[in-house]
């Protein structure tokens, strides 16, 4: 089923069930084995800190373990001196060598052909290695090896339907596009509470199957831009509505810009998009072909996990600037500066493993950076020790990065060709607006049309607008001022 579901409000669903098909990387086992080759790995001068990374765990516990050397070694005598001797044999990068000659030239391999290959490479060893799969289960960890299994959403007809899809064309040249809502503000509190946020954005992103051409995301929101030439800066194209979703006009004009740029270099593209028919139906363009996801199932759950990744990115950013610059108090150009770098991180690799999978219980390259398998927030703060209260809700606050999941993102009412991207729509959100707030707005609205060197009698009417507000604003504080002034 498509994310989208008609007749109802569109929002993204819980994509919590698509995680099976690239499952998590697990906690390190700290084992007697697990310690004497983080003694050894040390003894060999990597750092602590990249030793942790390594094995999934924090520094402290390397430390310790380092601490405990002595005693460790002395208690496990003959694991050590095993240990030493496969060492001396380089299984480890033997290993890691061989198994990724056999994924680039496109070879399945089974987790029993792997431990077959590490015993062929351990045959001069003077006595049996009895903890072979102990040593293969942290092998396949701290290498993000995965088992891969087919995940219950999509079943195998969906990807074998999707495989012959790419087949039939260069992969370069397909591009799946797909959208979704962020709340772009750091309100953990009001998350905590049950709130959702009211000031939001959606985006629309668009990244060829193999990851390695990501469109300029385009970001629709609320706030008006005080000039052009802050729309001009950001790395993202930035449209304004009134009810953050986008539209058909922010749909044609972003591919309409595409479109200009490959004719330009006389090139042709294939779109999967997952957006609701109707509007592809009235889209038509000589050099994207527009495909709808209805009859490729499987692209749906690649884009799902594109977002998943694409938040998870945002919201560490977002957490690293809170804690260099205290108190979250960043401006709205700052969001839309943090969602193009966040879109930016999502690795090119993690979306060719997604757009190719491999197959049904093959091993394969997860990822290469540990912190992207599982994109879990409280993982992230634990191996990098960011200082964040986790230890009481570190669950919420992985979900937090889902927060959003429930917002409109898609704005599905009739099609108007002639709306602007820019223009605010009629349809006003249902909350009533304060004098302040539609004070606070037309002030917005005066400055974005002073930056378009805006004149006659659209600026004399604007100008009268804000004098009429600003006495509604004055008004309400003084009212507010009073009331406050009796409770006392």
């Amino acid at each position: 089923m498509s994310i989208w579901s008609s007749g109802q409000k569109n929002v993204l669903e819980d994509q919590s069930d698509f995680i099976a098909g690239f499952p998590k990387k697990k906690q390190a086992k700290i084992d007697a084995t697990f310690k004497l080759q983080v003694i050894q790995a040390l003894d060999n001068g990597q750092c602590k800190s990249d030793v942790a990374r390594e094995y999934g765990v924090n520094l402290q516990t390397i430390t310790n373990i380092y601490k405990q050397k002595d005693t460790t070694i002395k208690k496990h005598t003959q694991k050590y001196k095993l240990l030493k001797e496969v060492s001396n044999l380089n299984l480890e990068q033997n290993l890691l060598d061989w198994f990724d000659q056999q994924f680039k030239s496109g070879n399945t391999v089974t987790e029993e052909q792997l431990r077959s290959k590490a015993m062929d490479i351990l045959k001069g060893l003077t006595q049996e290695f009895t903890c072979i799969d102990d040593w293969l289960s942290s092998f396949r960890s701290r290498h993000n090896i995965s088992k891969y299994n087919c995940d219950n959403v999509c079943s195998e007809k969906g990807k074998e339907e999707w495989k012959r899809f790419l087949k039939s064309s260069d992969s370069r040249d397909v591009y799946l596009g797909g959208v979704c809502a962020l709340s772009h503000n750091l309100d953990y509190n009001s998350y905590l509470n049950g709130h959702h946020g009211d000031s939001y954005v959606s985006l629309l992103f668009i990244v060829n199957s193999i990851g390695t051409d990501k469109r300029e995301a385009a970001v629709v929101g609320k706030e008006l831009m005080e000039t052009e030439a802050h729309a001009r800066s950001l790395p993202v194209t930035y449209y304004y509505c009134a009810n953050s979703q986008v539209n058909y006009s922010v749909l044609l004009s972003y591919l309409t810009k595409w479109e200009s740029e490959l004719v330009s270099k006389g090139k042709s593209v294939t779109l999967v998009l997952d957006i609701p028919d109707h509007f592809i139906r009235n889209l038509h363009f000589e050099n994207i072909r527009i495909v709808s996801t209805n009859n490729l199932q499987y692209v749906t759950n690649i884009l799902e996990k594109v977002v998943e990744c694409f938040k998870y990115h945002y919201r560490r950013l977002q957490i690293s600037r809170t804690l260099t610059y205290g108190k979250d108090n960043s401006s709205f150009l700052d969001y839309l500066q943090m969602v193009g770098m966040a879109f930016y991180n999502v690795p090119p690799k993690f979306i060719q493993n997604l757009s190719f999978p491999p197959g049904e219980g093959s091993l394969f390259f997860n990822v290469k950076d540990d912190t992207e398998s599982d994109h879990s927030i409280s993982r992230w703060c634990k191996i990098y020790n960011v200082p964040l209260n986790i230890d009481q809700c570190p669950s919420l606050l992985d979900k937090y990065i889902f927060c959003d999941k429930k917002l409109p993102c898609i704005y599905c009412g009739p099609l108007d060709e002639s709306m602007q991207a820019t223009e605010v729509l009629a349809h006003k959100a249902c909350q009533s607006t304060s004098s302040m707030e539609a004070y606070q707005a037309m002030k917005r609205l005066v400055s974005y049309l002073q930056g378009e060197s805006a004149g006659g009698s659209i600026m004399k009417y604007a100008k009268y607008l804000e004098n009429h507000l600003e006495y509604g604003a004055l008004l309400q504080m003084h009212q507010i001022i009073a009331s406050t002034n009796d409770s006392i």
